[in-house]
């Protein structure tokens, strides 16, 4: 009995020790917290792995991650001595020791600093770390964010500064020296056609474009419209949890100021977004040409100078509906209403060629003023299977209206006898004004279906129909004032009077397949278009007598475009494509309306209802080879194109007058090699540098028009251009970039264009902590961007000179509010595309 209990006893102290040595031990627990920035931009990192571990030990004891403002806090630790490790893919590992005892229960890192690995940095951007360009199987991508002299611009200069596109001063858009390419906002038309894509771009903001990609040679899912290609403005609609958005306000040294608001907001059930804008632009430019007249024995000169003026509101909004885990139902717009005023003083004097005798001035005084509106919306529902398995299928409908009054003032002065500069005989003076409105009518439907299933690894297949339906009804009237020179007494010029009505619509099927067998991998597609132009043109007496018209003029096509992309993955780094794609350039509604337009009194244009498209053959060869800083793609094309369309300028035997026009006229080729390069040097340099190289060959040719036949001996030559970005991050949150450009000289028809090149310049600073962002830009720091043309045939030599613009410096600051951190995620999250990228991909994963 005693031994049992002093087993008792004994058990209950054993009990008692051990209570009192738990609540010991949780009387001793502590916590320790902290932040986590990088060292080089001061931003707080999200997703950084936080352990604890014994000082002198590998051991975990407790760990964390770091949320998205790169806090943490590890609770219930005993008093002790340990080792706080931090470790983020692209960053050095971090240590710091630290102890906790009674007197020092919680250790509180306020600032923890990490700096990035360069031995590891490379493979954060090639898995998906946001830089200035990224190159992919069938597209380079541009975040036009990182182009510092795109502040407070449009979309056109943001084009202009993109590697192998130019942009020419009247807007006008090509793609390795190539005008055949197609310009999408959001992977679609969106309203844009030939007749006013440059008028939309000039005033569509560059700070709501997140980025520029530059499709060469699209597959067979893509429209076949566009021999060179397809660039594709993508707008920003971020997707971080929470609300964030931005104000932003600038101007420029010459008179042009701009102002915008945006907010955002994404939840597990809703997205959104809302973005306005306004924009002030101001623009002063200059024209000098001289042309020679061989048949008429005279030559023209004219020195004018052209002032631009322009407002206008840009509005965007959308809503995304999570309904289930599989469905989503997007409703989105954009809407664009502006005024602009034009100025333009025109003096045209006329000589003698062979005595340099004045014999004739015309003074033309050019004034307009309009307003143009774009509405564009659209509805889209995307079914989710899986993950790799989906329906998605929009409707989209466009508009674009412009009515503009143009008013020209000429005054025609006669020199009858001029010798030695001495005026021997009174000179006789007409004077004239004309009136002359124009309202462009523009409206279209867009339906898509696309649908794509990975099968497997190996297997793929998307399949789909595009649908797309425009209208234009353009009038364009004349009134003339032969008694006084301020409007009073206008009448009615009829045969200046001209309605243009035009209707395409396009139906397209395709399908494509995508296989892969270890390094190999082929796509293969197909993809069918019909489509049917109509187009009618009325003069004075057809518009006010339905009896006098002419039979519509009509055409109907129906072709096939396949598609075939091979690619092999040599190593891990190393890749190579071969690429084939059937392209094709179909005339727009202004080459096809045979109005005689007379506002350029120098030459008179007019369209051509008989034109056929043209097609295009388009090979490539893409090499990518990547390294640990450094990256390189060449790629070489080869592109014969039929039927091809070019403008020909001839003077009329009947009349003496010039005039132009387009026509089919002959075969071409295109083929060069394009590089692009990217380089990270000591941790806080990015250069990129991008070359193309390429030799064009266009046909001799023979045609019958204005009663005689133009003859085109053809031509050939060899052009390239080159461009350069360094963008160099310094102390304090500054970003200095650089960038110039150089084109060479190129053949153009009946002639050439002289070389030119561009310097711009910017920087950028943060304030308390990228809640401000100021930049301050230079674009054409050497005020040398102009284009100047020489063009020839056997009875006349122009050459002429274009300048728009010029030297401009614009300062913008920008306030960003709401949860605007980006979030850095582990690496198996970076790998992934979002669902536009899927979508728009093609044969991305290939």
């Amino acid at each position: 009995m005693y031994s049992h209990l002093a087993k008792s006893s004994r058990k209950r102290i054993l009990i008692s020790l051990i209570m009192l040595a738990v609540c010991a031990n949780l009387a001793a627990q502590s916590s320790v917290k902290g932040k986590v920035f990088d060292k080089l931009t001061d931003e707080p990192i999200a997703y950084v792995n936080v352990k604890v571990s014994p000082q002198g030990q590998e051991t975990l004891i407790k760990g964390a991650v770091t949320d998205t403002e790169g806090n943490f806090i590890i609770e219930n630790l005993d008093y002790g001595q340990y080792t706080l490790t931090l470790t983020f893919i692209g960053y050095k590992t971090l240590k710091r020791n630290f102890s906790l005892s009674s007197s020092h229960s919680v250790e509180h890192f306020s600032r923890l600093y990490m700096s990035e690995d360069s031995r590891m940095l490379k493979e954060v951007e090639v898995t998906g770390q946001k830089s200035g360009m990224k190159l992919e199987v069938d597209r380079k991508s541009f975040d036009v964010s990182q182009l510092i002299s795109n502040a407070g611009d449009a979309a056109s200069d943001v084009l202009d500064n993109i590697p192998s596109v130019e942009v020419d001063n009247d807007g006008n858009i090509s793609l390795r020296g190539n005008t055949s390419v197609e310009v999408w906002i959001n992977g679609k038309a969106s309203g844009l056609t030939t007749d006013n894509r440059s008028q939309i771009l000039e005033q569509l903001p560059a700070e709501s474009i997140e980025k520029i990609e530059v499709i060469d040679n699209p597959s067979a899912k893509f429209s076949a419209e566009g021999s060179a290609g397809i660039i594709n403005i993508v707008l920003k609609k971020d997707r971080k949890p929470g609300y964030y958005g931005s104000v932003q306000a600038g101007f420029d040294t010459r008179g042009g100021a701009n102002t915008s608001f945006n907010i955002n907001y994404s939840s597990p059930v809703i997205d959104y977004y809302f973005n306005i804008g306004y924009r002030h632009r101001e623009n002063v430019g200059k024209e000098k040409s001289r042309q020679e007249n061989y048949k008429t024995n005279e030559y023209h000169d004219l020195s004018s100078r052209n002032k631009h003026l322009g407002n206008n509101i840009f509005t965007r909004a959308g809503i995304t509906l999570h309904a289930t885990k599989h469905d989503d139902v997007s409703l989105s717009g954009m809407f664009m209403n502006g005024k602009h005023k034009n100025w333009s003083l025109a003096p045209y004097n006329y000589y003698a060629l062979d005595t340099d005798i004045l014999s004739k001035r015309l003074t033309r005084d050019s004034r307009s003023s309009g307003r143009m509106r774009m509405l564009q919306g659209e509805i889209d529902y995307r079914h989710n299977f899986s993950d790799k398995h989906f329906l998605d299928c929009y409707v989209s409908f466009d508009r674009w209206k412009s009515n503009d009054g143009n008013i020209y003032y000429d005054l025609t002065e006669y020199y009858p006898d001029m010798i030695d500069e001495t005026l021997t005989d009174v000179y006789i003076a007409e004077r004239s004004y004309q009136y002359r409105p124009l309202h462009i009518n523009n409206r279209s439907w867009e339906a898509k279906l696309d649908y794509e299933n990975e099968f497997s690894e190996r297997f793929k297949l998307q399949a789909g129909y595009q649908g797309r339906f425009s209208h234009e009804n353009t009038p364009q009237e004349s009134f003339v004032d032969s008694t006084t020179y301020n409007g009073q007494n206008l009448e009615e010029d009829k045969t200046y009077f001209n309605r243009f009505i035009y209707s395409m619509d396009v139906h397209a099927l395709y399908a494509t397949a995508t296989l892969k067998f270890g390094p190999f991998g082929i796509m293969g597609g197909l993809r069918g278009e019909y489509w049917k132009v109509d187009t009618e043109s009325y003069t004075w007496e057809q518009e006010h007598d339905a009896s006098l018209r002419q039979t519509p003029f009509k055409k109907d096509y129906f072709q096939l475009f396949p598609s075939l992309f091979l690619s092999y993955q040599i190593t891990e780094n190393d890749q190579l494509q071969l690429n084939y794609t059937r392209r094709l350039r179909r005339p727009w509604g202004g080459q096809l309306n045979n109005f005689k337009d007379t506002r350029d009194a120098s030459v008179i244009t007019y369209g051509n209802p008989e034109l056929t498209p043209e097609y295009s053959n388009s090979f490539s060869l893409n090499y990518l080879k990547t390294w640990t800083e450094h990256s390189l793609m060449l790629s070489a094309y080869y592109r014969p194109t039929t039927d091809v369309i070019q403008r020909l300028t001839y003077q009329d035997i009947s009349d003496g007058l010039m005039y132009s026009t387009s026509e089919n006229v002959a075969k071409s080729l295109s083929t060069g090699l394009e590089l692009v390069v990217k380089n990270k040097l000591f941790r806080i340099v990015d250069l990129t540098t991008t070359a193309n190289a390429y030799y064009y060959k266009l046909d001799g040719f023979s045609y019958n028009i204005g009663g005689q036949t133009v003859n085109g001996e053809g031509n050939h030559n060899f052009s390239w251009n080159a461009r350069t970005t360094v963008s160099v991050i310094l102390p304090y949150d500054i970003s200095v970039q650089a960038s110039g450009r150089y084109r060479s000289k190129q053949v153009i028809t009946q002639g050439y264009r002289k070389a030119n090149y561009s310097v711009d310049l910017g920087a950028r600073k943060n304030f308390f902590n990228k809640m401000f962002t100021l930049s301050v830009n230079c674009r054409d720091l050497f005020n040398s961007r102009k284009w100047e043309s020489v063009t020839e045939s056997d009875t006349f030599l122009r050459h002429s000179v274009h300048k728009r613009g010029g030297r401009k410096v614009n300062v913008t600051l920008t306030w960003n509010f709401g949860n605007t951190k980006a979030k850095k995620k582990p690496r198996n999250d970076m790998e992934e595309h979002d669902d536009d990228e899927q979508q728009s991909s093609g044969y991305g994963n290939m």
